[in-house]
């Protein structure tokens, strides 16, 4: 609990996810270590083997990627710059002759969580983010934000995820990407968008 407590003040509500997420994959590496290696049954090789890359993959990809454990609390991450989605931001960004990209999101929306993480929120595209001089916008609709259901269904979207992203030259139409990103697709947004 105290675990929870800590990250929760640290790193809000994602970080607890991801914290549960480690200790998941700690408690499932230790029962398969408990039952196959100490209690002697079979395949106590590819037991260890499981139980190791339980443990890798969590510290790896949890602690070190996503939660940045090791980073002091008060330093800014090399991330995306995340301003509050609304109308006003999109037409105050683009008449200023930016792009900008919009991440309607949500807390429990796990296609969302994976979009940002290989597609959005890499250095790939942090860079061409800067280069282009693009507002990033999210819209957050854990809480299903009424002005955020209308964009939704503006975009004939039932639901989260909706990645837009909006040429600078605002006489253009925002254009639409699909609910599965690739880094690839996103780039190429961003390309066509700074035209």
């Amino acid at each position: 609990m105290w675990l929870f407590w800590l990250t929760g003040t640290r790193l809000g509500k994602s970080g607890v996810l991801w914290l549960g997420m480690f200790l998941v994959l700690l408690a499932l590496a230790a029962w398969i270590w408990g039952e196959f290696v100490q209690r002697g049954r079979g395949r106590k090789g590819l037991a260890v083997a499981i139980c190791l890359l339980l443990v890798g993959v969590g510290y790896a990809g949890i602690l070190e990627k996503q939660l940045q454990w090791r980073e002091p609390v008060g330093k800014k991450r090399d991330g995306i710059d995340w301003q509050p989605w609304s109308p006003e931001a999109v037409e105050k960004a683009r008449r200023e002759g930016h792009p900008v990209l919009v991440d309607f999101t949500a807390d429990t929306c796990l296609n969302c969580k994976l979009n940002l993480i290989t597609s959005i929120d890499i250095p790939s595209v942090r860079t061409k983010l800067k280069e282009t001089g693009t507002v990033t916008l999210i819209g957050d609709f854990t809480d299903e934000n009424p002005a955020i259901a209308r964009e939704l269904k503006r975009f004939d979207r039932a639901g989260v995820p909706l990645v837009l992203v909006y040429p600078k030259d605002v006489s253009k139409a925002p254009i639409v990407l699909p609910a599965v990103l690739t880094p690839a697709i996103v780039l190429d947004a961003l390309d066509k968008a700074a035209k």
